[in-house]
């Protein structure tokens, strides 16, 4: 063997010990399950996963079975790769209860990333909610469409049908704000936890009688970080006298800006005029004034050679242009004013 297929097969061992196993199990399913195949079409990806649980717990007394019971399989939507349709093939577990007084004999195993019934990943619900946020729900469906997401805008709006939002009766510190359910025209009133900035009610319109009502079966709150409607001051000033009421950083920011803008008008004139590092009362006098004499040196740097371009055999060129009569009345009119105006 030379010397270069010795050199060579030492390089691609040295490289190959370089690399280090990258489980992708663990990143998409975590360790129980196992992706055993894979298939990519032209518009879909399907992902084959097996279950490798041992135990599971049933869902209604809580206590752990290792006795299976059969296997079944779940087809599930999750978060496309390369734009395309990706589904999870699903191989789980159903286990015998092994509690006697239970009255579930027989449960399917939890997956971690799919809630039962669910055709979607939770991650999957989350994009599709936080996508259509900001338009309708016909829009989002066409949006996530061109990513490769396959959902219905009656999809999404049962999607928005399964959020429930939870009130707290004991919570002490909330946001107040009014949000647009449509711009313009209709609005409502969010209250947020600002402990964990969940929202914990949304109340119709944005008057003082939905929010007075509210706050009677929240006594115990004691800070309120609000906007700067009216409204919503004498609400909480009526029901919880002794709540103390802040203005949120976006308003105060605002309230800051609008009070600079009152000194500036004021203070500052719409002109300054400054000559020579000093401030004028009144503005300068316009003075005309060549920055460059006619007699002045600079200007014999510079050739202007107006004699008409020769051609090879050293005869001027003379070009035609019909877009212009030198002769035509108007041109000499032209001429006799552009005369006036330099003297």
């Amino acid at each position: 063997m030379s010397f270069f297929m010795i050199y060579w097969s030492k390089k691609q061992e040295n490289e190959v010990m370089k690399y280090t196993e990258f489980n992708i199990n663990k990143k998409l399913f975590g360790e129980k399950y196992l992706i055993y195949d894979w298939c990519e079409a032209e518009d879909s990806t399907h992902i084959y996963v097996k279950s490798q649980s041992r135990t599971g717990i049933c869902p209604l007394c809580g206590q752990a079975s290792e006795k299976y019971h059969a296997t079944y399989r779940r087809s599930i939507q999750i978060i496309p790769m390369n734009r395309k349709t990706t589904y999870a093939k699903i191989i789980a577990y159903k286990y015998d209860c092994v509690n006697e007084d239970c009255l579930q004999k027989v449960f399917m195993e939890s997956l971690p990333f799919a809630l039962p019934s669910q055709v979607r990943s939770t991650e999957l619900n989350l994009l599709i909610l936080a996508v259509s946020l900001f338009m309708s729900n016909e829009g989002a469906s066409n949006v996530l469409r061109f990513i490769g997401i396959k959902v219905s805008d009656d999809s999404i709006k049962r999607l928005y049908d399964t959020i429930h939002i939870q009130d707290s009766p004991d919570v002490e510190a909330v946001g107040i704000d009014d949000v647009a359910i449509r711009k313009g025209q209709s609005y409502a009133t969010a209250v947020y936890d600002l402990k964990d900035h969940s929202m914990i009610a949304l109340l119709e319109g944005r008057d003082t009688g939905t929010l007075k009502e509210w706050l009677k079966n929240h006594r115990k709150i004691n800070l309120v970080t609000r906007d700067r409607l009216s409204g919503y001051a004498s609400a909480i000033s009526e029901i919880l006298p002794d709540c103390v009421q802040v203005a949120d950083r976006f308003h105060l920011l605002s309230n800051l800006i609008e009070k600079m803008r009152d000194i500036f008008r004021v203070a500052i004139p719409e002109e300054v005029f400054i000559k020579d590092g000093k401030l004028l009362d009144s503005p300068p006098e316009k003075v005309k004034k060549l920055k460059i004499s006619p007699k002045a040196k600079e200007l014999s740097k510079y050739d202007y050679d107006n004699t008409p371009p020769l051609d090879e055999n050293g005869m001027p060129l003379v070009y035609e242009n019909k877009n212009r009569d030198l002769d035509s009345q108007q041109y000499k009119k032209h001429a006799e004013s552009r005369k006036k105006n330099r003297s």
